[in-house]
């Protein structure tokens, strides 16, 4: 009976553990393979860019006109649609859209 109770265990510790890391790790390895120049990513760090170039391992990420990073490819966590990715890297952040552009204060009474 303990046999049956520890092998049941160990399959509901596969099934809500492991299964989905492994779903994930396939997901994030075709995500890498489909990479292409051109592609708005979002990087683990949460920095955007535009890949301008990949070398094996790593990717060139422009991150602002003129500027770019040489990061691991790894690093990359998700492809970013086109308009998200054109607003964040042209500075159309809509959280100081409220408040004082000079000071960068959002609160209503900034004033």
């Amino acid at each position: 009976m303990a046999t049956v109770i520890l092998l049941a265990l160990f399959a509901l510790m596969w099934i809500v553990l492991i299964v989905p890391r492994q779903r994930e790790l396939k997901r994030h390895s075709r995500l890498l393979a489909e990479l292409e120049v051109g592609d708005e990513v979002m990087t683990g760090a949460g920095i955007y860019g535009v890949i301008r170039a990949i070398d094996g391992e790593y990717v060139r990420l422009e991150v602002a006109e003129g500027i770019e990073l040489r990061m691991a490819k790894r690093a990359v966590m998700a492809k970013v649609p086109a308009e998200v990715g054109r607003a964040v890297l042209d500075g159309d952040d809509d959280s100081t859209a409220a408040g004082d552009a000079s000071t960068g204060d959002t609160r209503p009474d900034a004033a």
